[in-house]
């Protein structure tokens, strides 16, 4: 296949680098981004089967496509990700409007997605989820003090866990609970999702009440309410001790009960987390069937990381150990999104091990502030200006702005407009168009804030006008990209 790759000047360099086997144009402009059909009207593509333009060019395609009588589709947006395209033309269809990284991306993604769900071989299902075997790791997601929530909110929390990625989702219970209480949040529950219902207490009688309303899974039968594997009628069951020899025989008693029976040898958190994983590896070798509950929210909970790192790393540990279900909890902003964090692990776990290869390249990813890659940049132009604050201050007399978040929603409040939205573009459009501001500089700021609230809206982070968004250590300024160690 014949084809031809289209760009501009500054990026020829990096393109001829990494489109290797196609024919390169040099149109004569610098930012390959501004090509539009215009550029290609004279020249003589018919000896080419594809022609790929760049990514982010916005222009419609179509129709020089077939006055030329050749595809005419999008690259990558960067030409570094053009050696991953070469070795698949042919193989996969471009788009007039997707770039093809983007696309690449997706196909690998639907792979694993496709991969990952053939797997037929399972212990047992909860609801209609299989667990166990070699089937991917299950999300337990916990709702912390369920039965103290209002039936809006208890609904919105589980809609919102489903949306995520749970497979199974846990009603935490307080210490103190009435049997009527947790009636009626499984009731709640079950008309919120589809999903398999658990409930986490060792209160026996809320244990006893939870049956009786039909729930799946009950967490947590231990020696200290042993006295609850009588109840049990059907129900899978997660067993939890510290001590494997004790695990191994009171899973023997419940198995008595029911055969849906899972073994929690309990994650600890951080200074004696290794231990623990030492405890699940000490149980997979004397028990190589039983399901295993991995209890990532031990750790999160109780350490003032981001959850992400965190969440993925836990889940190639659990996914190592033949671990079959990650349990965790949203119950503190830091750990929001772990439940999303967790499902995504577990498809980059499963599939690496299918694969036998590194959690990498999987179309999927958890990476959030950081890339796998820095791109090549143009170099630092000659005669460049060097950037001055301005010292000045005037006031706009159209009037000032006040933004914050609220509700997962951007507020921009002027004296005579409140304007709400979900990001910075569809507000200040807004705010021009009822022209709410008239100097340049006032303008300018009103994009820098907008874009932080945004910016910390995607992140879960609190904004506060006039203050830099808090990075930590990504914050402090570094000099020609080193830190100084001290």
């Amino acid at each position: 296949m014949r084809v031809l790759a289209v760009t501009g000047k500054l990026a020829e360099k990096d393109v001829r680098r990494y489109a290797v086997g196609a024919d390169i144009l040099v149109v004569d402009i610098d930012v390959a981004a501004f090509i539009t059909p215009k550029h290609l009207e004279r020249e003589d593509l018919s000896g080419y089967d594809l022609v790929l333009v760049p990514g982010l060019t916005s222009a419609n395609w179509e129709r020089l496509e077939k006055e030329k009588n050749v595809k005419i589709r999008l690259g990558p947006i960067h030409a570094y990700d053009l050696q991953f395209l070469m070795p698949l033309i042919g193989e996969i269809e471009l788009s007039h409007t997707v770039p093809a990284c983007r696309l690449i991306k997706e196909r690998k993604k639907e792979e694993i997605l496709s991969l990952v769900g053939q797997i037929q071989d399972y212990k047992f299902s909860i609801g209609n989820v299989p667990v166990g075997g070699k089937s991917r790791m299950k999300v337990v997601a916990e709702v912390v003090d369920a039965t103290k929530l209002g039936e809006n909110e208890l609904a919105r929390k589980i809609r919102y866990y489903e949306k995520s990625g749970a497979d199974i989702i846990d009603l935490g219970l307080p210490l103190e609970v009435k049997p009527e209480e947790v009636e009626l949040a499984i009731d709640i529950a079950r008309k919120a999702t589809d999903l398999p219902l658990s409930v986490d207490t060792f209160d026996i009688k809320a244990i006893e009440a939870a049956i009786d309303a039909g729930i799946d899974m009950v967490m947590s039968i231990s020696q200290k309410n042993e006295e609850a594997i009588d109840l049990i009628d059907g129900q899978a069951v997660v067993v939890v001790e510290r001590d494997v020899k004790a695990l191994l025989k009171l899973l023997g008693k419940v198995r008595e009960k029911t055969e849906k029976v899972i073994a929690d040898p309990v994650l600890d958190p951080p200074l004696r987390l290794a231990e623990s994983i030492l405890r699940y590896r000490n149980f997979r070798e004397l028990d190589k069937e039983t399901p295993m509950l991995f209890g990532v929210g031990n750790v999160t909970e109780l350490a003032d990381s981001d959850s992400i790192g965190i969440n993925a790393i836990l889940a190639f540990i659990a996914e190592e150990l033949q671990a079959n279900l990650l349990f965790t909890t949203e119950a503190s902003p830091k750990t929001a999104g772990s439940v999303r964090e967790l499902s995504v692990a577990s498809y980059m776990a499963k599939a690496a091990k299918l694969r036998n290869t590194a959690p990498k390249d999987l179309g999927l990813d958890l990476l959030v502030l950081k890339e796998k890659v820095r791109l090549e940049s143009c170099s630092l132009p000659e005669n460049a200006l060097n950037a001055e604050e301005s010292e000045k201050f005037i006031r706009d007399p159209f009037g000032d702005f006040r933004v914050w978040i609220s509700e997962g929603k951007i507020v921009c409040s002027h004296e005579r407009l409140t304007v709400v939205g979900r990001n910075a573009k569809e507000i200040y459009d807004t705010v021009l168009r009822n022209k709410l501001i008239s100097r340049l500089d006032h303008a300018c700021y009103l994009g820098k804030e907008l874009m932080k609230a945004e910016i910390a809206l995607m992140l879960g982070k609190n904004y506060t006008q006039d203050q830099d968004l808090n990075f930590g250590i990504y914050s402090d300024s570094l000099e020609d990209g080193e830190r100084e160690h001290n």
